[in-house]
């Protein structure tokens, strides 16, 4: 358009509008925009957060001498107080930071959790081949049966369920047949099975050889010890629907690795022990597995085989029966 054309226009529009009635009123709209202040926690699951893994570090408040045997059970109830169950043992022991025995229960269990909210307290028993209850006036109950399977690690779900590492007693531990059966269990309280983690998406390739620990992480993530010989093992990472999503198996390798234990802290970082390498060191890896750092690389460690973590209150067990409580700071 031309500068003429629009002056033409211009002043064909103005005596149209000259003539119209036109009667325009404001308009008042109710929406309106409120500021809101987003917390850090949004942020940080938004976004992510940046660590300094310099300020990841273990620092020890106390230590006692629980035994001369290797530490089998560790469970902490609170900051206070943990289950303990030396290896070999019929019983489990309620004992403080001080190491002060102040309850003692018949139990040969394999493995413990506790579920923080309730104060509920299961156990896998593999002689009997079933889960069971601990109450908090110190009765004993059979609550979900395995059999046929062997009932070895297990821990608290995130749903309030539980997850329980399984296998079949007729096979070796390391040499699998096609009857063999190596898994993880999802289960309610109850025994209703969820979800059971065998095999990889071709429902062919075993995930396990021989699983022993389970954890789960706020995200959902499920961690297993799995012992893949007598002198080797690894750490594998499954997502709730049972995708493989990495597998951790040792740093600076000159001997072989052997994981036997696992925690994950509030930020879904996972701390492993290592029978084998690292018999001074406990690994620190990212929540995918990936290898951070280690913790306690001096003298203060000798060989720790078990770990439990109540918030950030790391109690840790030794092969010659040493427990030591440390302060977990990120």
């Amino acid at each position: 358009m031309s500068d003429y054309s629009l002056i033409d226009n211009h002043r064909e529009l103005t005596k149209l509008l000259a003539v119209q009635d036109v009667d325009i009123k404001d308009c008042e709209y109710s929406v309106r925009y409120v500021k809101r202040e987003i917390s850090d926690d949004v942020m940080e699951n938004m976004i992510g957060k940046t660590l300094d893994l310099n300020n990841i570090s273990l620092n020890k408040t106390n230590s006692f001498k629980y035994g001369d045997k290797l530490i089998g059970v560790l469970e902490a109830l609170c900051e206070d107080q943990c289950y303990i169950r030396e290896l070999g043992s019929d019983n489990i022991e309620k004992v403080n930071k001080e190491g002060d025995k102040s309850h003692e229960y018949n139990i040969k269990a394999n493995a413990m959790c506790m579920n923080h909210d309730n104060g509920d307290v299961y156990f896998t028993d593999f002689s009997k081949k079933s889960i069971s209850s601990l109450s908090p006036s110190g009765s004993v109950s059979i609550v979900i049966s395995t059999d046929p399977l062997v009932p070895w690690g297990i821990c608290q779900s995130v749903d309030d369920g539980l997850l329980v590492t399984l296998r079949d007693k007729a096979s070796d531990y390391y040499k699998l047949d096609i009857h063999s059966r190596r898994l993880v269990r999802h289960i309610t309280v109850t025994g209703d099975v969820i979800h059971e983690y065998e095999y990889r998406e071709d429902g062919q390739t075993r995930l396990f050889t021989f699983p022993l620990k389970v954890i789960q992480n706020s995200k959902s993530d499920i961690c297993v010890v799995n012992h893949t010989s007598y002198t080797t093992g690894e750490l594998v990472i499954l997502s709730p629907s049972g995708r493989r999503k990495s597998v951790y198996r040792g740093q600076n390798l000159t001997k072989d690795f052997k994981p036997t234990d696992a925690v994950c802290d509030s930020l879904c970082n996972i701390l492993v022990t290592d029978f084998y390498i690292s018999k001074k060191q406990i690994h620190l890896l990212s929540p995918d597995g990936e290898f951070q750092k280690f913790l306690l690389q001096d003298n203060d460690v000798n060989l720790p085989v078990r770990l439990s973590l109540y918030k950030s209150t790391l109690w840790v067990g030794y092969r010659e029966g040493l427990v030591k409580v440390f302060q977990y700071t990120l």
